[in-house]
C-alpha cells in the first residue's frame, strides 16, 4: 500500500493550497487507493481461499424466504401462554395467596420462557449456518 500511495501522491500534486484544490486532490487520491486495494480488502474480509460471490436473484429469494420463515416462527413462539397483565397480577401477590390454577399458569410461563431461550439459540445457529452456506455458494434447504 505504501507503493500505491507514493505513486498516487506523485501524480497531480496540487499547485495551490486552497481548500477546493486540496479537497479534490485528496478525494482523487482516496478513490485511486480504494480502486487499487479492493481485492486486498475482499481477501481481508473473506479470506484468501474464499471466492468473491454475488448472489443471484434466485439465491436472494431463497434467503428472504428463509428470513420470513424464521420471523414467522419466532412470532408464533413469542406469544406467552397467558397475557402479561395476568402474569404481572399473579406475581404481584404473595405465593401463599395463589390459587392452584394461578400456580399452574406461572409454571407454564416459566417453562415457556426457558423453551423460548433454547429456540432463540437454535434460530441463531440456523441463521449462522444459512449465512455460511450463502458465503460458500451451497444450495439453501
Amino acid at each position: 500500500m505504501a507503493q500505491c500511495s507514493s505513486r498516487a501522491l506523485a501524480d497531480n500534486l496540487p499547485e495551490t493550497s486552497d481548500f477546493n484544490g486540496n479537497y479534490s486532490y485528496l478525494k482523487r487520491l482516496i478513490q485511486d487507493l480504494k480502486g487499487e486495494n479492493s481485492d486486498s480488502l475482499k481477501k481481508e474480509l473473506f479470506g484468501d481461499t474464499e471466492p468473491s460471490r454475488s448472489l443471484s436473484r434466485k439465491d436472494m429469494k431463497q434467503l428472504f424466504k428463509f428470513f420470513r420463515k424464521i420471523e414467522h416462527h419466532y412470532e408464533e413462539l413469542s406469544l406467552p401462554p397467558i397475557p402479561k397483565e395476568l402474569e404481572k397480577s399473579i406475581r404481584g401477590r404473595s405465593k401463599a395467596d395463589w390459587l392452584p390454577w394461578e400456580l399452574e399458569a406461572i409454571q407454564k410461563v416459566d417453562v415457556w420462557r426457558e423453551e423460548l431461550e433454547d429456540k432463540k439459540d437454535k434460530a441463531k445457529s440456523m441463521l449462522q449456518s444459512t449465512l455460511d452456506k450463502v458465503r460458500r455458494g451451497d444450495k439453501l434447504d
